[in-house]
């Protein structure tokens, strides 16, 4: 036993007393599902930040830009900030005014449709499995690169401490866990980074290092490295944009971000935890990304990319600093995992079981321990792509969701047969496209991205279906009574203080540009 599995068998400690801690707060469904619908400001934000920030920033993002593309990598995390804002305020406080347990239930409501709901599950339930498995083989990944264990034992540790993080403390306990956490990782990479471009010169000699040497000078360009996802820098390019909107979408509905909508304790908390998670978000990109790159400098042929900055962390800088950064990497993983499969319990005992309130809790609870087995089961039986399987999630909610979630309040005509059909051709188009390129090997260029054509085919059969039928008046009241302000959102301050912060919103803006031209462009531009 080595010293890092040490703090991680610590940090795995903390997470199962709170765990254990908060279970004793839960006295009904909704304390288990939606933490009461209480949870303040900084408990949204965070556990956006952390449910965002799995292994497959650290070990999947982290690896692209190792490998040479940065300045897709840059686009999209920028593009996809956008998302956490537009999505709080086109979307997120009137989920959260329906008073669902789940988003899937969200949908069934709006449309008077159990139908839909079903369907809506479903596809979540899918995602979530498929991000788990992604997060369960980063975390694998991690705890076999730094102790002696085998990857299948760690699998088995890490699914046994997140299925008892979430089974005993529910959707507080998940809260407060990924609250702690995404401080945790968020400091440790921040210090990490600057002790990571320190040892290779500092922050602004290291950008010139990689700039001026043959082999490294594209990666900071905005074509980036041929070969590292496209040959072209064009493509590369359309890459970031495409999946900056996929990802813009994900950040936008996914069950995993906008279900912590359902929890905040008012709509200001739902809007004003956007205006934080949108830049935190980017920070850690743009740390995780760029740190990676800087390794480069170090050690320019790590054969597996995903082990850059566990590489960094064991090799680069103090073993305490070392030890904090990878339990924060393993912290990230942890938070995740949690989400996902709290989601997914509730989803399936909520929206496909539709369970009594009174079986929901031990309902829930045994449904996430036999998806974490599967998982698990599925994870010793494959290989890990952490960076792929996480963009396969994330294509399938895009495709299936955003197009429905937006008409869903933006739009008073589309109809529930119309929402049920644009959610499956989404879901369909997006899973066998991408389906088929994976069996036959097969590169589309990113304007053909099967989460592209899943959300154009969504749209298209969502408008077809809509056109050929009638909104019943039960459908349309339910849309109505969604923007029925309650009288407790009117609190004349909350007010105030969300439109001041929304003001200084496109600060963000200003902000992300600046940054990048002080820490990125104009160091790399004089280098060349």
């Amino acid at each position: 036993m080595n010293i890092y599995f040490v703090g991680m068998c610590i940090s795995f400690a903390v997470y199962i007393i709170i765990g254990l801690y908060v279970s004793r707060r839960v006295k009904s469904v909704e304390d288990y599902y939606v933490a009461g619908r209480r949870a303040p400001l900084v408990l949204i934000a965070g556990s956006m930040i952390a449910s965002y920030a799995s292994t497959g920033l650290f070990m999947g993002d982290a690896a692209t830009s190792y490998e040479g593309a940065f300045s897709s990598m840059v686009i999209f995390s920028t593009m996809q900030t956008g998302g956490y804002i537009v999505g709080a305020i086109f979307f997120g406080r009137y989920i959260r005014r329906s008073r669902a347990l789940t988003v899937s239930e969200f949908f069934g409501k709006r449309f008077c449709s159990p139908a839909i709901k079903k369907l809506a599950a479903f596809t979540a339930i899918v995602t979530m499995i498929v991000y788990l498995l992604s997060v369960i083989q980063g975390i694998g990944t991690l705890m076999s690169s730094v102790t002696v264990l085998s990857y299948n034992t760690c699998l088995f540790i890490s699914m046994i401490v997140f299925t008892m993080v979430t089974v005993i403390g529910g959707a507080s306990g998940v809260l407060i866990t990924d609250t702690l956490m995404a401080g945790l990782f968020t400091a440790a990479l921040i210090v990490s980074s600057i002790v990571i471009a320190n040892n290779s010169g500092g922050w602004f000699n290291a950008l010139h290092t990689l700039a001026s040497d043959s082999g490294t000078s594209q990666i900071l360009s905005w074509a980036g490295q041929p070969g590292a996802l496209y040959d072209s820098g064009t493509m590369n390019v359309m890459w970031g944009i495409v999946y900056g909107v996929v990802w813009g979408s994900v950040c936008m509905v996914s069950p995993w971000q906008s279900s912590r909508y359902l929890m905040a304790k008012d709509e200001h908390t739902v809007i004003r935890s956007s205006f934080i998670s949108a830049p935190g978000i980017f920070l850690l990109e743009f740390l995780a990304c760029m740190a990676a790159v800087i390794v480069r400098i170090k050690n320019p042929s790590i054969e597996d990319s995903s082990r850059v900055l566990i590489w960094a962390a064991m090799n680069d800088m103090p073993q305490l600093l070392g030890i904090i950064l990878l339990t924060g990497v393993l912290a990230a993983g942890i938070s995740s995992a949690t989400t996902f499969l709290s989601l997914a319990g509730a989803s399936f005992a909520n929206d496909i079981l539709c369970v009594r309130k009174d079986r929901a809790i031990n309902t829930g609870r045994i449904i996430m321990i036999i998806i974490s087995v599967i998982v698990f089961a599925i994870a010793v039986q494959n290989s890990p792509a952490i960076f792929w399987v996480m963009f396969f999630g994330g294509a399938i909610i895009a495709a299936s969701w955003m197009p429905v979630a937006f008409a869903s309040i933006l739009s008073s005509r589309v109809t529930r047969a119309g929402a049920f059909a644009g959610m499956l051709a989404g879901f369909l188009g997006c899973f066998v496209v991408r389906l088929y390129t994976a069996l036959n090997s097969i590169t589309l260029p990113p304007y053909f991205d099967p989460a592209l054509i899943g959300m154009v085919l969504n749209f298209i059969a969502m408008i077809a279906v809509s056109y050929f039928t009638q909104v019943t008046p039960e459908e349309k009241a339910a849309r109505d009574e969604l923007f029925i302000i309650p009288d407790s959102e009117k609190n004349a301050h909350e007010i105030r203080k969300t439109l001041a912060m929304s003001k200084w919103s496109f600060m963000i803006g200003v902000f992300v540009t600046i940054f990048l031209l002080v820490f990125w462009v104009i160091p790399y531009i004089t280098a060349k």
